[in-house]
């Protein structure tokens, strides 16, 4: 059966015909018509593309004007009469360092120009060093510091190079949030998770959360239970509100003395706490407790937690050494040698752990704790940069245990 647009139809015979008869101008017209609505729908395609990509830019520039600029605040901006040396001691950075981490060739400077001030735990090459030369001068080992920069074997420095100290890890400013609820906090020990209102609404440290919270210090399961110290809980209170109430890891918490935990170590006196805080770099952690008056705080690089407690004087240090090793205290440029000095600026105080605490009982009455130097401990294994105010400290008198638990402080 043939189409009715068949070539012997009669449909097929007329519309032929009707094509043939049409104007050669009508065709074209037609033809054009075509292709201009192509050309419309096209143009306006790239029209909306362009809009979005014009949008999309100016989100990003947006985003990246808004938001704080790491590298803008170690930068600094030379005025006149500054020389290199003064700036190096401003930001604590050795004048080799900052010269050659902008690659001056001379130390004249000129006023608008904009220097880079290196990062603690940063090096940078200087010239006519080797790999073990910065490895001397940083107080590690070549294969740490290789490793630390992935830097294959027999490959050549150059001058200004950056490299970063093993275990060097920045910390940025970061908005951790809001806790739920103030004075709670999560904290874990291997497979046991507890919730604990260790503070209430009104600063008061809760008496009936110091017992679940010294069985999560305890070393191991059938140790004797101990009670931590308020001034602890507090503490730790405080850390957890700052990071938005995220789970705090115990590392460890009681411990006995022995090996490198010395008798007047605040481990042995549930003063102490090595933690982790999950979703938080560990110099963020250290970075905050050091900001706490009478509290002492340890950065391990090269290990895996953080060191808090509650002491009579605000402390805080660095410790290069491996897990099980003899300290090797420094800065955070890297170990220092016994000859040099190892003190760190101290940033300004936000907050406080004082020394006199209330603690609010089960029944609801409240009572006052003061903290003294009679129950204070003195010298801590883990704490090498405590003042001289402090050391003297260590003749007093030391409690062999803390109270048992219903013990009223």
């Amino acid at each position: 059966m043939l189409s009715s647009f068949g070539g012997d139809s009669l449909g097929g015979k007329r519309l032929a015909a009707g094509l043939r008869d049409r104007p050669h101008s009508v065709r074209l017209a037609e033809a054009g018509s075509g292709n201009d609505a192509m050309r419309k729908k096209r143009r306006k395609i790239w029209d909306w593309g362009r809009c979005f990509a014009a949008l999309a830019a100016f989100l990003i520039g947006l985003a990246l004007w808004s938001a704080p600029s790491v590298t803008a605040a170690r930068e600094h901006r030379v005025r006149a009469g500054q020389s290199l040396a003064r700036i190096a001691r401003r930001y604590r950075v050795s004048v080799q360092d900052l010269r050659a981490a902008n690659r001056l060739r001379s130390a004249n400077l000129r006023p608008g120009q904009v220097l880079r001030i290196p990062d603690p735990g940063e090096l940078f090459v200087r010239r006519g060093e080797t790999l073990s030369h910065v490895a001397r001068r940083a107080n590690v080992s070549v294969s740490e510091l290789r490793r630390a920069n992935r830097l294959r074997r027999g490959r050549a420095l150059q001058v200004g190079q950056r490299l970063v100290v093993p275990g060097f890890q920045r910390s940025e400013p970061r908005d951790y949030g809001e806790p739920e609820v103030p004075g709670r906090i999560t904290i874990q020990r291997r497979d046991q998770r507890e919730t604990l209102q260790l503070v209430d609404s009104e600063g008061r440290v809760v008496e009936a959360s110091l017992a679940p919270l010294g069985r999560m210090m305890r070393r191991l399961d059938d140790d004797p239970l101990r009670m931590p110290h308020p001034r602890l809980a507090l503490l730790l209170a405080r850390l957890s509100d700052h990071f938005g109430g995220r789970t705090i890891q115990v590392v460890s918490g009681f411990r006995e003395a022995g090996g490198y935990t010395r008798e007047t170590s605040r481990h042995t006196r549930g003063r102490a706490l090595d933690l982790r805080i999950r979703g938080v770099a560990n110099r963020a952690i250290w970075e905050r407790c050091r900001r706490f008056d009478h509290a002492g705080c340890g950065y391990y690089p090269r290990s895996t937690f953080v060191h808090v407690d509650a002491r009579l004087v605000r402390t805080q240090w660095v410790d290069w050494s491996r897990p099980g090793r003899r300290a090797r205290y420094g800065t955070l440029r890297g170990p220092a040698r016994r000859a040099q000095r190892r003190r760190m600026a101290r940033p300004r105080r936000q907050g406080d752990i004082p020394l006199t605490i209330e603690i609010i009982r089960a029944d609801g009455s409240v009572t006052t704790f003061e903290d003294s130097a009679a129950v204070d401990e003195g010298h801590d294994d883990d704490a090498e940069e405590g003042s001289e105010h402090e050391r003297r400290r260590q003749a007093y008198p030391l409690p062999r245990s803390m109270p048992r638990p219903g013990t009223v402080f």
